[in-house]
């Protein structure tokens, strides 16, 4: 894994804890601390803020370790509730998705700390991990269920895992469930 990964995650949790918000990491980073090593080269996090608080974090980066992305980032964040930033030593990519829904925040509650150096930092729960890959859907997401399954098999809470898919499934009208079960079975959902 690029070591730049881990001081870029450091300073994004740590900028997050200063100004109270909450946040627990996902992605290729959580994936492979869950149990699956996997090259990724960003860092996304979920994070609890409102609209508000994550338009206030954008005004306040002048002071931070971050910039935006990219200019105008306050319209990406006001309508596809993300802050995509890059920090500024390491160049690398961070993207914050703002936790509005129920899930996200029961996401983060369930986060559990992990030592990297001398940072800790919350990750996702792997059956969370596992609900957010099936429902992103896409080809790296359905690898990265499929490492995790096969390397953590045993370490999995389905019934907990099972139970989650189908409420938020249910929900938004998407079988997340089935294709849990499918990858538990090792078969392709």
């Amino acid at each position: 894994m690029e070591a730049a990964l881990w001081p870029t995650l450091a300073d994004a949790v740590s900028l997050l804890t200063a100004r109270g918000l909450r946040s627990a990491l996902i992605g290729g980073l959580a994936v492979s601390l869950r149990g699956q090593p996997r090259m990724t080269v960003d860092v996304d996090l979920v994070v609890l803020a409102t609209v508000d608080e994550a338009l206030r974090l954008v005004a306040d980066l002048a002071t931070t370790p971050f910039d935006p992305l990219f200019p105008g980032v306050e319209e990406v964040v006001a309508k596809a509730f993300i802050l995509p930033l890059r920090h500024r030593q390491t160049l690398i990519r961070v993207d914050l998705a703002i936790g509005l829904s129920g899930f996200e925040q029961e996401a983060v509650a369930r986060a559990t700390p992990v030592m990297i150096g001398a940072a800790s930092i919350p990750v996702v729960s792997i059956e969370d991990l596992l609900v957010m890959k099936a429902l992103a859907g896409r080809p790296q997401d359905d690898e990265d269920i499929r490492g995790l399954v096969a390397t953590r098999q045993g370490m999995i809470d389905w019934q907990a895992c099972l139970t989650l898919a189908e409420r938020l499934g249910g929900a938004i009208d998407i079988d997340i469930a089935g294709r849990l079960r499918a990858a538990r079975a090792g078969r392709d959902g």
